[in-house]
Formats: structure tokens, sequence, C-alpha cells
């Protein structure tokens, strides 16, 4: 039986391009916006509830897609919603553009998140029954924190049969920027979990990390339903993993490793 802690941190998105939008007044009241963003959709939303006008009453474009990880999916609509209040205000165009310092202090970053374990295996390392909590920073608003943590949560199993699971999640708002969206959306923070652990249970019988991950992979008409019900079909791990096991040498490289 194995109990413990353990952490995933948070991270950056760093995109090279960094937050910036112009709004653009134009007749009866509408809004033209060009916007640094992934998700043109929403800032459109955000703006319209803003200004408190239609949705059909504001444009948006960006001029290139891709590169921000998540970073410019829904952080966007704030800086995007200021400049056309402004430029709604004012009756001109006003663009605003983040300096690097203030985009990194203002804007939400990865859930950073904390979990406890408690699992039960046999001699071989197969996992027997486990109890997982995940608890997440979500920060001062709940943005996609839902999502981020129903992702979590769906993939905590990661490439293994947890027969006998509980599993609880805890979305917690603290004081600090909301986190977002970023790239994997919680997927990483679950699959962080069940690999640290089967890392302790390698450690704790003395058995070779690739060994007891074979033990409790899913198997092939048997050992093969998720813990949310989901049957796993087209399972490539059983020929795959012995096939890179070879090529790769792996138990020569290992020896070589533990006789330096």
């Amino acid at each position: 039986r194995l109990r413990g802690s353990t952490r995933h941190g948070g991270q950056d998105h760093f995109y090279l391009e960094g937050q910036v939008a112009l709004a653009t007044p134009l007749e009866d009241g509408q809004v033209f916006v060009q916007c640094s963003t992934q998700h043109p959709t929403e800032v459109q939303h955000i703006v319209a509830r803003a200004l408190g006008i239609p949705d059909a009453c504001v444009r948006v474009e960006c001029r290139r897609m891709g590169g921000g990880f998540g970073g410019k999916e829904s952080q966007p609509a704030q800086f995007a919603a200021l400049a056309a209040i402004a430029a709604a205000k004012l009756g001109v165009a006003v663009k605003l553009r983040l300096d690097r310092d203030d985009d990194m202090i203002i804007t939400g970053k990865r859930h950073p998140f904390q979990f406890d374990y408690d699992v039960g295996y046999d001699g071989h390392g197969r996992i027997v029954g486990a109890d997982l909590m995940l608890a997440s920073d979500c920060g001062y608003s709940t943005d996609l924190s839902a999502a981020v943590n129903a992702r979590a949560v769906c993939h905590v199993d990661n490439a293994y049969f947890l027969e006998h699971v509980r599993i609880r999640n805890f979305a917690c708002r603290t004081h600090k920027a909301s986190n977002t969206a970023f790239r994997g959306f919680g997927g990483p923070q679950g699959i962080y979990l069940i690999e640290h652990i089967m890392d302790e249970i390698a450690h704790a019988l003395g058995l070779d990390p690739l060994d007891v991950r074979r033990a409790n992979f899913y198997g092939v008409g048997e050992r093969d339903v998720t813990p949310y019900g989901q049957r796993v079909e087209d399972n490539l791990l059983p020929a795959l993993v012995p096939e890179l096991e070879r090529r790769s040498d792996y138990r020569a490289r290992r020896a070589a490793l533990r006789a330096q």
C-alpha cells in the first residue's frame, strides 16, 4: 500500500505575440475589433456584453491564428473589451497592447494541481485499488476551470486499467490571476499523477518502472473499461511497447546506466 502527495506546477504560455487589441467605432454604435486571439467568437460575445449591444454589432478579426497554446482562448476578451469601451466612449480608435511584464502578471496560466493518493498493489506492481484526490488552483474566477478539471479526472487513468478506484476533484478559488486553457487542457495534470504513482510503486518494489507500467496496461478483450465506462478499442500497447523496448535496446541501456 502506498500513500503520498505530489504537485504539478503551472506554466505561462509565453506566446511570441502578446495580448493586443485595436477597437474602431463604426456607424450606429457598432465596433470593429482587431485582436490577437484564438477565439474571435468569444471576443465578440464579451465585447458585446461589455458594450450592451447585440453580438451582430461587433465584428472581430485576427490577423493570424496559432501559437497561443490556450493563452489566447479566453484571455484576449478582457483587453478587447477595455479597448472597445474606450473606443465607444471617445468615438476614436483605441489600441491596447500589454508589455510582457503586465501580460504575465495579469493573464491566467496552466492550472497548478495538488494530488493525494492512496494505492493498493500486488507483488508485480499491478494496482488493485486506488483513492485519488485532485485539487486545482483555479484563480479568482471560473474561466475554463470546469473543463480543465473534468479532463484531468478523465485522463488520470492514462494507459492503465483502474478497476477499483475513487477519484475526487476540487476546483479551488484562490486570490490569484484566473487560470485558464493551456495546451492539454488538464490532461497532463491527470497523466502526471498516475505516472508518478507508477514510478513510486516501482521504487517501492525494486522493479523496473517499465515492468510495472506493463503490468497495469489496458488489456485487449479484458481489463479494457475506463473508470468512466468507455471501452478501450484498437489498443496498440501490447504490440507497440515490446517492439519499442527491443528497438531501443532498453534493457541493455538500463543495465549500462546502473553499472556506471
